[in-house]
């Protein structure tokens, strides 16, 4: 603002605005440039100040109560004292007539709707050098013109009329800059919704032909995956859908393998549904079990392929964008996401929506690590193996500028259920990170220091192939003596599937709903002298939790054998940050083979233990 002469006074601008907010943000980033503002709420009050204070500017919003901008300019320049007063009027500009209403009152120049900053302060400078430039030369005629079938009478100068015909031509340039520029992230967002869309058709479509023979219930427990998989294609996984989809589907599982066990003489027909239904059960819980197996080795070979590492980084990110961009812009913080990506990268053997999981889970970690704004790399590149190992290695880094972590935080973060995030957090992403790392037989490696950001890399073996595994033969049926069992989960179904296929197997069985109805049922055992072999509780309820359940039982009767059943819901995290000691954690849905193996080891006799 160099070309406004430097005034012992500074210059005093008036502003006409309904808005508070508008007026607000207006009066902040003139007087931040050392501009004395008045501020107007209408334009009668407007007037009243202007022929009190004589301001040597009025800025005018154009739609107000009372009196609009265009009356308040005509009376300005219909008043010998402020007629020299330059008016700037701001608007959209959305109808010609606004540009003949301007003419017509007199206004000098106009501001286009929404305005930044610089385009502001440069328009001011522009009326205000023109005014002073031409003081004294203005020459004001009577103009009749017709417009849209009307005559307009005009009286205003060639400055005036210049100023808004070139304010108005510049206004026209911008807002065809926006239309082009939002045309063209139309066009792209649009080719992006469409592959999104055909992708997303294309699971429903395969999820949908392996469950057409279903029932009603999997019908629903399917409806609940297809929303799962949209939210985590957004980056949005929660672990709520996978405690219900698992709770939803635990008495299937339950069913169907106790049928398909104990029936010997059921149809092929009906064994053929049976087998179809289990099958799919396990393709439900394939996407919900990652979320529990962090340090398991992988069992069975994934659906795996040769994947361009640099495409999967393009296609998080812009799944993502809601989550660094959007929602941050929305709260007024700014985050920037770069990309170096290195070209003629190495294929890498792994599952895709592994890796993406794990890529979403590291960006938004790092949203979540500069509140403030910062800003965020995801790079890849090639990296050589240590010294006597020829392989090569692909790795994914992610570096954000927040932050960052103690030694202690870092040394622990990839363990299940810790979190420095209070109750926003679940404390599994990193550790469902390093899961997918284990089974992609990749390297984590973690840096990180207080107050210097985080980088987090993965080094993925190029082009390496997935070991080919011989196949499993069936695990011997587990035995275990009859027992006196104690149950206790929220979810009625769940218990009474439970319940029915135990007494099956010959134990005797307790079903308490709700974690308080299991102590009580637990504790009066006890005063009865008739206490329970062991404890299967599920870990999320209300209130009393697992966790609960488990504390109170270890302190009345630390020998009594408890198994714990999680489907990662709320309150999965005890009091103390800190994952309850069961004897045995076994994730939902529940498989028969693992209640009898469960149920076998824990209270077997001391001598069967030591010596299986």
């Amino acid at each position: 603002m160099s070309a406004i002469p430097k005034m012992d006074t500074p210059l005093h601008v008036l502003i006409a605005e309904d808005s508070a907010t508008q007026a607000q943000r207006l009066t902040h980033i003139l007087e931040s440039h050392g501009y004395r503002v008045t501020a107007a709420p209408n334009g009668r009050r407007a007037l009243e100040a202007a022929m009190a204070t004589a301001p040597q500017l009025v800025i005018s919003d154009v739609v107000m109560p009372e009196m609009d901008g265009y009356e308040l300019c005509r009376r300005i320049k219909s008043t010998p004292a402020l007629k020299d007063t330059p008016v700037i009027l701001v608007t959209t500009l959305s109808d010609p007539q606004d540009v003949i209403r301007g003419l017509e009152c007199g206004a000098d120049n106009f501001i286009l709707k929404p305005y930044d900053e610089a385009q502001l302060l440069h328009r001011i400078e522009f009326v205000l050098i023109n005014r002073r430039t031409h003081q004294g030369e203005q020459l004001r005629q009577s103009l009749t013109i017709v417009f849209d079938g009307h005559e307009h009478f005009i009286t205003a100068d060639r400055l005036q009329i210049l100023n808004l015909l070139l304010s108005t031509y510049e206004a026209a340039i911008q807002r065809n800059k926006e239309l082009s520029s939002t045309r063209d992230m139309l066009r792209e967002a649009n080719s992006d919704l469409k592959q999104l869309t055909r992708e997303l058709e294309d699971r429903v479509q395969a999820r949908t032909r392996d469950l057409e023979r279903s029932n009603e219930a999997l019908r629903q427990a399917q409806q609940a995956l297809i929303q799962q998989e949209r939210l985590r294609a957004l980056g949005q996984m929660a672990s709520g859908i996978a405690h219900d989809i698992n709770n939803a589907i635990s008495p299937i599982a339950l069913y169907t393998e106790a049928l398909l066990e104990r029936e010997p003489d059921l149809s092929a027909r009906a064994r053929e549904n049976l087998t179809t239904i289990r099958r799919a059960i396990d393709d439900v819980a394939q996407t919900v079990g990652r979320m529990r197996e962090f340090y398991r080795a992988r069992e069975q070979e994934p659906n795996t392929a040769d994947l361009e590492l640099n495409a999967l980084v393009q296609q998080v990110a812009e799944l993502t964008r809601a989550r660094w961009n959007d929602m941050p812009q929305r709260r007024g913080i700014a985050i920037e996401l770069k990309t170096s990506l290195q070209s003629d990268l190495p294929l890498v053997r792994g599952a895709a929506n592994e890796i993406r999981d794990a890529l979403t889970n590291l960006i938004f970690n790092a949203v979540d690590a500069i509140p403030e704004g910062g800003s965020i790399e995801i790079s890849t590149s090639v990296v050589d193996r240590a010294a006597g190992e020829p392989a090569r290695l692909v790795r994914l880094q992610v570096r954000d500028s927040g932050v960052g972590m103690d030694e202690d935080t870092r040394r622990r973060c990839i363990e299940p259920f810790f979190t420095t995030k209070g109750e926003r957090g679940t404390g599994l992403g990193l550790a469902m990170v390093y899961g997918m790392t284990q089974r992609h037989q990749a390297i984590l490696d973690i840096e990180s220091a207080s107050g210097a950001g985080t980088a987090i890399r993965i080094d993925f073996p190029a082009g390496t192939q997935a070991d080919k595994r011989a196949p499993v033969s069936a695990e011997p049926r587990a035995q275990s003596r009859n027992l006196r069992v104690l149950l206790v989960d929220d979810d009625r179904l769940l218990l009474q599937s439970m319940s029915s296929t135990l007494r099956d197997e010959g134990h005797e069985i307790t079903a308490a709903e709700g974690g308080q109805a299991g102590l009580d049922a637990f504790h009066d055992a006890q005063r009865r002298r008739q206490p329970f072999d062991i404890v299967i509780t599920d870990l999320g309820m209300p209130h009393v939790d697992g966790a609960q359940v488990i504390k109170s039982i270890r302190a009345a009767s630390p020998q009594t054998p408890i198994v714990l059943l999680t489907g990662w819901g709320q309150n999965v995290q005890g009091s103390n940050h800190q994952p309850p000691k069961a004897d045995r954690l076994l994730a939902k849905p529940p498989r028969l083979r693992e209640l009898r193996a469960a149920l076998a080891e824990l209270t077997a006799p001391p001598e069967q233990a030591r010596t299986g």
